[in-house]
């Protein structure tokens, strides 16, 4: 029965083990570190952005009280130029 063949296949297991090996320790290592980083880095900017959608519905509705009360001081001033304005026309 002839080896040689054998020998060469555990050969070319070891050397194929070997790189799997040196490509999982140079490859595979930093690209999860760099991916774990990229993780925290996207869960701070959700955490960023959900801050600054809150100050924006504050902010809306700090505007819309705002316009509201604007509204109400204009229909105020319409209403006491117009009593004005009639109590001029009738004296």
């Amino acid at each position: 029965m002839d080896v040689s063949w054998l020998e060469q296949a555990a050969q070319l297991c070891l050397v194929l083990t070997f790189l799997g090996g040196l490509f999982a320790f140079a490859v595979m290592r930093p690209l999860n570190e760099t991916l774990k980083e990229l993780r925290v880095a996207i869960d701070a900017l959700r955490q960023v952005q959900n801050s600054q959608n809150d100050r924006l519905n504050k902010l809306e509705g700090e505007v819309s009280e705002i316009k509201y009360a604007m509204q109400k001081a204009h229909d105020r001033i319409d209403e006491f130029l117009h009593k004005r304005v009639a109590r001029h026309e009738t004296s």
